[in-house]
């Protein structure tokens, strides 16, 4: 095997191919942010592998990890992306991402919905810097969309400084 191993790596080298880092996962959310999951809100902290999480892509997701890390973070006040939206001032890694569905994406990115970093969204204000926090990042495989506290966080997402159009069923 260690032969084979060697000759792989003598062809890539040949072939000049470059080694592809595996993508991480970006975002998180600070401690106290309620997630919706069968048992009702959890804060994000006391989530633990094997929860059952509502996500908007499946229903019911069996959550395969919960890390935890600092990140730069971002503070949303209540109600500024709408009623709800969120429920309470959030805070969030300023990488996470959030869903929109209102005037701000038509306004902001010409689109009925967009997914897009928080911190894009900051305007010093009702969305501003926080500093450096501990934020836990949700893993469940794949990239699923989470309620956190009335806000639509997708999680799992391996992009940074990306703005798409979000399904809007």
């Amino acid at each position: 095997m260690t032969v084979q191993l060697r000759r792989n790596a003598e062809e890539l080298a040949r072939t000049d191919a470059v080694a592809v880092a595996p993508a991480t996962f970006r975002g998180g959310l600070a401690a106290g942010t309620p997630v919706l999951t069968a048992r009702g809100l959890v804060a994000v902290e006391n989530l633990r592998r094997g929860d059952r999480i509502v996500t908007r892509e499946r229903g019911l997701a069996v959550l395969r990890a919960v890390t935890r890390h600092l990140s730069d973070t971002v503070v949303v006040r209540a109600d500024s992306l709408g009623q709800g939206r969120p429920r309470r001032d959030t805070t969030l890694a300023a990488d996470q991402h959030v869903t929109i569905r209102d005037w701000r994406a038509e306004a902001l990115f010409d689109a009925p919905c967009a997914l897009v970093p928080v911190a894009r969204l900051a305007d010093g204000r009702q969305i501003a810097a926080a500093g450096r926090a501990e934020v836990w990042r949700l893993d469940f495989g794949s990239a699923l969309t989470i309620q956190a506290d009335g806000l639509e966080a997708p999680s799992g997402r391996t992009e940074s400084h990306v703005v798409v159009p979000a399904s809007h069923d």
